[in-house]
């Protein structure tokens, strides 16, 4: 039950953009869109999410289908519903992903950017951390 309090530690941005999604498992894809996303997360909307504690490979197409602006990160399926999945993401796969991971939520954010780039060390120590 959600007592209304807000839990989430990220800056959440709304966004949509393409996304494809791997099972690591056995490498089964899904497309989609994101409805938003922060550092450590995305939500995405889906017809067929895959389910709760799924490992996967999130390739979010930040500059369209043919464009070489896009963001690899390793995650896990934290949630499921019927319009989609949230991805937690557990590591950026390259530097190129995490900074334009970074630049999406810092430049598109309702907050201040001090209080962002603060998350946006957070989530990078926090990455650092578990490798």
């Amino acid at each position: 039950m959600n007592s209304g309090k807000e839990l989430r530690k990220y800056t959440r941005i709304t966004m949509k953009v393409a996304v494809e999604i791997e099972r690591v498992r056995d490498r089964v894809r899904r497309p989609g869109h994101t409805e938003c996303l922060s550092m450590n997360g995305l939500f995405i909307e889906c017809d067929a999410p895959f389910s709760l504690g799924t490992e996967c490979i999130v390739k979010i197409l930040v500059g369209g289908p043919e464009s070489d602006v896009l963001v690899h990160a390793k995650g896990k399926v934290a949630y499921v519903d019927e319009d989609g999945m949230a991805v937690e993401m557990m590591s950026h796969l390259d530097m190129n992903s995490y900074n334009h991971l970074r630049n999406l939520v810092l430049y598109n954010a309702d907050h201040d950017a001090e209080i962002v780039e603060g998350e946006i060390k957070s989530h990078l120590d926090r990455i650092r951390d578990r490798s």
